[in-house]
């Protein structure tokens, strides 16, 4: 069942940093929810494919929740991190904080190649 955002923990704070146009998508904000979506259609998330990140959101890291209670062991499944010491491995919204960088070339480990 896709993640409500109620259940997200870090919701608020991926809402500020979304560069998604799709203002009316459900996924707007469920990072693990867009990534999946978008993974499955082999297309990466606006994040993900070049969009420019406001330099104001990066100290957003600081405030997220570490742990996803809602999805962190299915999206540990999912996730294609080969990077062993990930302490981001099913957060997605945390994977994607840490990659999604101000000039845009910042890649997740499952958008790569898309």
């Amino acid at each position: 069942m896709p993640t409500t955002p109620e259940q997200c923990a870090n919701y608020a704070l991926n809402i500020q940093m979304c560069p998604c146009t799709a203002e009316q998508c459900p996924n707007r904000g469920l990072c693990c929810e867009c990534l999946q979506a978008h993974a499955a259609k082999n297309s990466a998330t606006s994040c993900m494919r070049g969009a420019l990140r406001n330099p104001e959101t990066l100290a957003l890291s600081a405030e997220a929740a570490a742990k996803c209670p809602t999805n962190q062991e299915r999206n540990a499944k999912l996730c294609t991190c080969t990077y062993d010491p990930c302490d981001n491995r099913g957060v997605c919204c945390n994977c994607v904080r840490n990659h999604f960088t101000t000039d845009g070339t910042g890649r997740v480990a499952c958008m790569r190649g898309f």
